[in-house]
């Protein structure tokens, strides 16, 4: 079985971001970026193409999902609502 990796260079041109951001990523309590397989000191990473991919399909299934969050109503809104 042939595996496929994606490099660095690859993966930032590809989700448009900086190599910062995609280890930042990595840190995320929610669906962390998948770190790279193969780690080369002063030369490009190699990430496993289908961890990247099983990580992007989730990602857009939390970016499709409705939004479930509450309301947060500020002082200011609170207060002209309640002088009506």
């Amino acid at each position: 079985m042939t595996r496929a990796y994606e490099s660095t260079h690859d993966l930032c041109k590809r989700f448009r971001c900086s190599s910062r951001t995609l280890f930042r990523r990595m840190k995320r309590g929610r669906n962390p970026f998948p770190a790279p397989c193969i780690r080369h000191v002063g030369s490009c990473n190699l990430w496993d193409a289908a961890e990247v991919a099983a990580w992007e399909e989730t990602e857009w299934a939390h970016a499709r999902a409705p939004w479930t969050g509450a309301v947060v109503r500020s002082e200011t809104t609170s207060a002209l609502d309640d002088s009506k």
